[in-house]
C-alpha cells in the first residue's frame, strides 16, 4: 500500500469512529428506499437489483462509480475519477443526494473495494449496509462472502436472498 492509499485509509477509519450508528435489519414487507453502489461491469447485477425491488415498488436509488475516464455518456447518478479529490474521495457536494437519503438498506455490489467505494459505503445514511470485502475491515453490516464465485450478479442474488432468511429469523 502506498502512502497516498495508508493515509486516505487512516483518515477514513478516523471518520468511521466518528459517525455513531447501529444497523438496523430492514424488514422487508416495510421498508421504502434501497440504495446500491456498483460499477459499470456489474450492470447486469444492477439491473437485476433494480427489477426486483421495482416490482415491489420500493424507491430504487444509484451510484454508479467508474475506475477510468469513460467514453460513455455520464449522468448525475454517477462518480468518474473527474469527480475525485487527490486522496480519491469524492468531491463535495457530487454525491450528496445520494449518501444523505435516508435509504433503509444499501447494497454495494463491488466484487473489488476500494477507497472510493469504502467512503461512499462508510458515509451513505442507511439503516443496514450489506457487500462483500475480503477485508475483515469494512463498513458492511453483512458481509458475504463470495470468494468461491466472484460475480455481482451472484452477490445480488445473495444479498437479497440472506436479507430474507434474516427477516423469517428476526419475525419468529
Amino acid at each position: 500500500m502506498r502512502i497516498l492509499e495508508k493515509y486516505a485509509k487512516r483518515k477514513l477509519l478516523r471518520k468511521a469512529k466518528l459517525l455513531k450508528r447501529i444497523p438496523e435489519l430492514p424488514n422487508f414487507k416495510t421498508f421504502k428506499k434501497v440504495g446500491v453502489i456498483w460499477q459499470p461491469d456489474q450492470k447486469n447485477a444492477f439491473l437485476f437489483l433494480q427489477d426486483y425491488f421495482s416490482k415491489k415498488k420500493i424507491i430504487f436509488r444509484s451510484l454508479c462509480v467508474f475506475e477510468e475516464n469513460s467514453e460513455i455518456v455520464v449522468d448525475a447518478n454517477s462518480l468518474t475519477p473527474k469527480d475525485l479529490n487527490w486522496m480519491r474521495f469524492p468531491k463535495p457536494g457530487k454525491i450528496n443526494g445520494f449518501t444523505e437519503m435516508d435509504f433503509d438498506l444499501l447494497l454495494n455490489l463491488a466484487l473489488v473495494q476500494n477507497i472510493t467505494l469504502d467512503y461512499i459505503t462508510l458515509i451513505t445514511r442507511a439503516k443496514f449496509k450489506t457487500g462483500w470485502s475480503p477485508d475483515e475491515n469494512n463498513f458492511f453490516d453483512l458481509n458475504i462472502n463470495i470468494s468461491q464465485n466472484r460475480d455481482s450478479l451472484y452477490l445480488a442474488k445473495q444479498q437479497i436472498f440472506y436479507l430474507r432468511q434474516l427477516n423469517k429469523t428476526n419475525n419468529k
